[in-house]
């Protein structure tokens, strides 16, 4: 499991539409388990049920699935991600001007890169106003 969001605690219009019920999204998938989008969906949704059970708790059977793959769409970090986005900021710190921003680095989220990008737009600001 990589990522679990309980939407209708983010979004009230969704509590509000089945408000004895619980609406998730799971991303499943690790770096290496590149056979994984080639797997039945009943397999993906069992694993992503057994896999927030042991994180969780119980949560009952699902009233509804859907299964949405994006293969190869977001990055899968390697062992020692880290280690490398540190000395590659190090790098592009010596260059002027370079900023670096995106899912490469910090996060594949949305609050992640955004957040990656403001850091790059205000060292770009602070590197105008010294020159």
């Amino acid at each position: 499991m990589k990522a679990v969001s309980f939407l209708s605690d983010k979004w009230a219009w969704l509590r509000s539409a089945a408000p004895d019920a619980f609406v998730l999204r799971a991303s499943v998938g690790r770096f290496g388990e590149d056979d994984l989008p080639a797997r039945p969906d009943r397999h993906l949704i069992r694993t992503a049920i057994t896999e927030l059970r042991q994180a969780v708790g119980p949560l009952g059977e699902p009233v509804a699935a859907r299964v949405t793959r994006w293969d190869r769409g977001l990055p899968q970090y390697a062992v020692g991600h880290h280690d490398r986005v540190r000395d590659i900021r190090e790098a592009a710190a010596k260059l002027p001007g370079l900023g670096l921003c995106g899912a490469a680095y910090e996060g594949v989220g949305v609050a992640a890169c955004v957040a990656t990008g403001r850091t790059a737009a205000r060292q770009a600001l602070a590197e105008a106003e010294a020159a």
